[in-house]
């Protein structure tokens, strides 16, 4: 997988401007260095998670109390409260809400009461274990009463709610295939910004989690195959949040790391959905076509342009691009000048607009064009003395002239052919004397459209593409 990877000048400095009240609070966009996430480079499954894992390791830890110290920099609202995901109600007001440093738990007996340090990967599955315990990236400033109702509950969907806060979180049993016991669900604004930090806790500890234990939802560091399902679902239905943006960079600035799935969303699909790459269905290797299957991609149709797309190995960038192939809306088509049979060649798909609702920017497949063949693959020869020239004009409206020329008499056949290899017309099937030789081509019935003809004389074979405007 080749993703996007911006290049930033020096990092700069989040700079806070705070009064007593902290009424004020300002970010500026503190962004990762040069090539953070070159290690993960063209990586799909385990691999993936493996490079996101080493590239996030070994952050600055802050202690349990820290925290607190923390919490003004990564969970302060506009208003300058406390950003309690489970009391805040988007776009409306709140039952109560907090102040950094105001009312820090202590004893409870309902809501409003005081806030405390919400493991959202619960304590008891950690083993207690640090730095996990402290780790910025799973721990959030929350209302010490729903905290304690949430317990250790793993996140999930509540049929009958036994509970309910007054911003709408819930408990209640679980009705999400896969596990039939008792759940915290979280209001839908944020279920999002909980399923990446799970997703990051499960990478920033995987090889590291010999202290964990095992739940209802994990095994160590691992997301079992339901809870895994279910924090992606949550991951593309809550998309990346401003606030989630300047948390990941306010704790950059403790930790000097980052949520992986906030800066490149797309990683949650080829760490968790790697069934979602698309599929190579076949290559046509004399037209130098290629046949991509986007199945699984139920809104991939994007600014679908030959700049979108980039061929590594020295393959060049396609010259066409369909999309809709054989009437199928899955299914894109991209035509090259020139691919070599037998090398391994990394398809670059810039800028698509969404898979599933998650951003598919950058991700890669690969190929192998296949070796020279019969038909339309043919050898591409160099015979002295033979030559195919380029068709004129080129574009062409409905007429165009192809001229060859021949070293000796032999015979002669130049076809013209679609896209997919299917042959549209022959020209000439021949012999022919020695010399330049022209004959027109006339695609009056023919569609607009990218279009090949190929030359064959003895042992001489050429192949050219055509383009007609209409």
């Amino acid at each position: 997988m080749l993703h996007k990877f911006l290049l930033y000048s020096n990092r700069l400095v989040v700079t806070l401007t705070m009064v007593a009240s902290i009424s004020t609070l300002s970010f500026s966009q503190d962004t990762p260095p040069v090539d953070y996430y070159q290690g993960a480079c063209k990586l799909y499954g385990t691999a993936l998670r493996t490079a996101l894992h080493n590239i996030i390791d070994g952050h600055t830890v802050i202690s349990y109390d820290g925290l607190y110290t923390a919490f003004p920099s990564t969970d302060t609202k506009p208003n300058g409260k406390i950003w309690d995901i489970y009391s805040d109600i988007p776009g409306g007001t709140p039952s109560y809400e907090y102040t950094h440093g105001v009312k820090k738990c202590g004893n409870y007996s309902g809501e409003g009461d005081c806030y405390n340090r919400e493991h959202s990967w619960p304590d008891s599955w950690l083993g207690n274990t640090n730095p996990a315990r402290s780790d910025l990236f799973h721990m959030y400033p929350t209302d010490g009463y729903v905290n304690n109702r949430r317990s250790n509950y793993p996140f999930g969907i509540v049929g009958s709610a036994t509970w309910t806060s007054t911003n709408g979180s819930k408990v209640g049993t679980n009705t999400y295939p896969g596990y039939a016991s008792t759940v915290f669900e979280p209001i839908d604004a944020y279920k999002g910004d909980l399923a990446r930090s799970m997703m990051y806790m499960s990478v920033r500890y995987y090889t590291e989690d010999s202290g964990f234990g095992s739940s209802g939802a994990t095994s160590k560091s691992n997301l079992l195959t339901w809870y895994a399902n279910l924090m992606y679902a949550w991951h593309i239905k809550d998309t990346v949040s401003t606030k989630e943006i300047n948390r990941n960079n306010a704790i950059f600035t403790f930790q000097h790391n980052r949520n992986p799935f906030i800066d490149h969303p797309e990683f949650a699909a080829e760490i968790w959905q790697t069934d979602l790459k698309p599929q190579v269905v076949k290559l046509i290797p004399g037209v130098n076509s290629l046949f991509i299957d986007f199945t699984r991609y139920l809104d991939s149709v994007a600014a679908i342009t030959v700049e979108n797309f980039a061929c590594d190995n020295g393959g060049g960038n396609p010259v066409a691009v369909q999309w809709g192939v054989e009437n199928d809306v899955s299914k894109l088509l991209l035509s090259f000048s020139t691919l070599s049979g037998g090398t391994l060649y990394s398809m670059q798909l810039r800028n698509l607009k969404s898979i599933n609702g998650v951003l598919m920017t950058d991700t890669v497949i690969t190929f192998t064009a296949q070796g020279p063949a019969t038909g339309i693959e043919g050898l591409l020869g160099n015979a002295k003395g033979y030559n195919l020239s380029q068709n004129y004009p080129n574009p062409f409206n409905p007429s165009t002239v192809i001229k060859y020329n021949l070293a000796e008499s032999n015979h002669v056949t130049l076809k013209i052919y679609d896209v997919m290899g299917n042959q549209i017309s022959t020209l000439v099937d021949e012999d022919k004397p020695a010399g330049v030789h022209s004959v027109e081509f006339n695609a009056e019935h023919l569609s607009s459209g990218v279009y090949f003809y190929q030359l064959r004389s003895g042992e001489f074979t050429d192949m050219k593409k055509l383009s007609l405007i209409k």
